[in-house]
C-alpha cells in the first residue's frame, strides 16, 4: 500500500495499491475555490464536497464504504463530462481522472489512511534540521544528509536506537557490510 501525494512518479509502483492523499487534493480545491473567478468556483467546490463525503464515510460499515467509494468515483468521472473553460479547473479534473483508481482506496482497504500525514511527519525532523541549520553547503552534503536521515528514520521505525546504529556502522570492519555487523553482534 502506497499512500502518497499526486506526483506521477509514484504511479510507476505497479504492484502497490495506491491511495492519493486527500489532504493535498482538498487544499488544492480550496485554493482554487478562493482564487478562481466566481464563475469558475463550482468545480473545485464540487471536488471538495466529493472528497469530504468520502472522508465522512470512514465511520460507516464496510458495505457502505464500498458503496460510497463507487458513488464518489462516479461523481469524479462525471466531472469529465462538464466543460471546464478555466485552465486550473481542467488540470484539477484531469488529475482526478488519472488518479481515480487511487482516490478512495481508504474506503475499500481496511487500515489504509486517506492522507499521507504519517509520511510527512516521518520526514519532518529532516526538514526542520535543514531549515534550522540553513541547508547544506554542497550537493554532496545534501545527499549525505538525506541518506543519514533516511537511515535514522528507518532505525527508529524498526525499534533500533539510531545513534547506536550509526556508531556501529562507523566502527564496522571495512570488508563487512554494516547492516550485517549490526544484526550479528
Amino acid at each position: 500500500m502506497l499512500v502518497r501525494d499526486g506526483w506521477v512518479v509514484y504511479r510507476s509502483f505497479e504492484f502497490a495499491t495506491h491511495q492519493t492523499c486527500l489532504g493535498h487534493l482538498l487544499r488544492r480545491a480550496h485554493a482554487l475555490a478562493e482564487d478562481n473567478p466566481v464563475s469558475a468556483r463550482s468545480t473545485p467546490l464540487e471536488v471538495k464536497e466529493i472528497l469530504k463525503s468520502a472522508l465522512d464515510a470512514r465511520v460507516c460499515s464496510e458495505t457502505r464504504r464500498r458503496q460510497v467509494a463507487r458513488q464518489m468515483t462516479e461523481r469524479i468521472e462525471a466531472l469529465k463530462a462538464i466543460e471546464q473553460p478555466y485552465d486550473a479547473n481542467r488540470r484539477l479534473v484531469n488529475h482526478l481522472i488519472v488518479e481515480h483508481d487511487a482516490l478512495f482506496s481508504f474506503l475499500t482497504h481496511p487500515g489504509v489512511e486517506a492522507t499521507n500525514w504519517r509520511a510527512e511527519q516521518a520526514i519532518r525532523p529532516a526538514v526542520v534540521n535543514r531549515k534550522v541549520w540553513g541547508g547544506n553547503r554542497t550537493w554532496r552534503g545534501a545527499a549525505t544528509q538525506s541518506r543519514i536521515m533516511s537511515v535514522m528514520r528507518t532505525a527508529v521505525q524498526r525499534g533500533i536506537d539510531p545513534i547506536e546504529y550509526l556508531v556501529r556502522v562507523a566502527r564496522a570492519p571495512a570488508d563487512e557490510p554494516a547492516w550485517l555487523f549490526y544484526n550479528t553482534h
